[in-house]
């Protein structure tokens, strides 16, 4: 135990495994919010669709269930394919660099099965929860306010502002770019 590079390897190994509990959260995380902003702009983009299918007499569940089973099958694949190249292509790369700088034996990898399926299953449950809370709160306006664009954001003043000297000498594109 007091000889350095095994001291340094227990040290690397401790390190490893403090961001191998983090690493995968992080990737689960930046995912989930690509795939939640995703569908929101998939529904917003799709108002007029879906106020014209509301005028149209089509229930609102079956309005609903359109983006719902496209949040199912996106999140199903991804999942099976993050999963699958993920899980042997990182533990390989890092356990190369590591025969780099330490003499080791190969690796066996291990696939937890457990914690792919609740991986897989949790980010699938959340994609279809926020696509139909967000298709739903489309719904709640009338199929005339759904047909037309929806109405910009007021734009909130920046710093700038209220320093007249310098935002009066802005351009156009610059004020827009600040804001």
């Amino acid at each position: 135990d007091s000889h350095y590079s095994t001291a340094m390897y227990d040290g690397n190994a401790q390190q490893m495994g403090k961001i191998g509990a983090v690493f995968p959260m992080l990737f689960f995380l930046v995912a989930a919010l690509v795939c939640m902003t995703t569908m929101k702009r998939l529904v917003d983009e799709e108002r007029g669709q879906i106020g014209v299918f509301s005028a149209l007499g089509f229930s609102k569940n079956k309005i609903i269930s359109k983006y719902v089973i496209y949040a199912l099958l996106a999140s199903v694949i991804g999942s099976l394919i993050g999963v699958g190249s993920g899980i042997p292509i990182f533990p390989n790369v890092i356990y190369f660099c590591w025969k780099l700088m330490y003499d080791l034996p190969e690796a066996y990898l291990y696939l937890p099965a457990s914690s792919a399926i609740i991986g897989c299953l949790s980010f699938t449950v959340l994609m279809v929860v926020v696509t139909y809370c967000v298709a739903r709160s489309s719904l709640k306006e009338m199929p005339s306010q759904l047909m037309r664009p929806k109405a910009p954001k007021k734009a909130k003043k920046v710093f700038l502002e209220n320093i007249p000297f310098i935002w009066n000498r802005l351009s156009f594109t610059s004020k827009v770019t600040a804001r």
